[in-house]
């Protein structure tokens, strides 16, 4: 699912112009209806708007559930890396002190390219290139501490920066896993879909009287549009108006800290 590909904005503006269209050809095909047949033909049709209500509003709790639990994965794992990169920072103290100045550089070049790979952030790079340019970095890190650790203390010493560079990479994998996990779009597709369909029932069932109330049926389809347009900014919480930006303030912390004095 990708922000480029479904502005925000538009999202619940065209699931609303489609309900509303859906409506209006479910009242015909009922006007037609009603003018053709008797009040027989529509025994059991309650039990089938029903059924699709139903499975509406049980599309809609499964999604709204789904992306409420990632957002919130997605900030645990925002403070989990800046507090693994903080302590590895740290750690570095272990290190002799010629090579602890050049591996505090790559860290904080380590640090920018994270901070770069938020959409926003730097929307002229590619994610291919930040994605290269990290993997570059963790093996200058990793290659030049793992050089200088027969000069270490003891191998105590070493083993726990050794383990606190591990959980950093690590974390920042987590939290770059995470930002790509999406409820996969047919989920989406097949939202819109049975959302029309509840409209065009819904209109349907209004063909009986002679005059159709729009304010219901404008309301209905308003509440499900915004429902759904809140569901999927709950995915995509660098692009709408939920946003990570708070949490992403934890590693921009983290980064001030690097160019303070010791």
């Amino acid at each position: 699912m990708n922000a480029a590909q479904l502005p925000m904005i538009a999202l619940p503006i065209l699931i609303f112009a489609a309900m509303m269209v859906a409506a209006e050809v479910g009242r015909r095909l009922g006007r037609v209806r009603w003018l053709r047949s008797d009040d027989a033909n529509a025994v059991g049709t309650s039990a089938v708007d029903a059924a699709v209500l139903g499975l509406l509003g049980l599309l809609i709790a499964f999604w709204f559930n789904s992306a409420g639990t990632r957002l919130d994965m997605r900030r645990s794992l925002i403070v989990e890396e800046a507090n693994a990169i903080g302590t590895a920072w740290l750690r570095l103290s272990i290190l002799p002190d010629d090579t602890r100045a050049s591996v505090r550089d790559l860290f904080r070049g380590y640090l920018d390219t994270r901070l770069a790979q938020r959409p926003a952030a730097s929307p002229a790079t590619s994610q291919a290139e930040l994605a290269g340019r990290l993997k570059d970095q963790r093996d200058a890190i990793w290659r030049q501490s793992v050089a200088a650790l027969p000069r270490c203390e003891s191998d105590q010493t070493a083993a726990i920066l050794l383990a606190s560079l591990n959980e950093m990479f690590d974390a920042g994998s987590r939290h770059q896993a995470a930002f790509m996990a999406h409820t996969p779009t047919e989920i989406l597709v097949l939202l819109v879909v049975v959302s029309i369909f509840a409209a065009l029932l819904a209109g349907h069932d209004m063909s009986g009287r002679k005059r159709c109330n729009w304010l219901h049926m404008a309301v209905f389809a308003a509440v499900t549009a915004v429902t759904i347009w809140v569901t999927y900014d709950l995915e995509m919480p660098r692009y709408g108006l939920i946003r990570l930006d708070d949490y992403d303030a934890t590693l921009f912390d983290v980064r001030a800290d690097f160019d303070r004095p010791e």
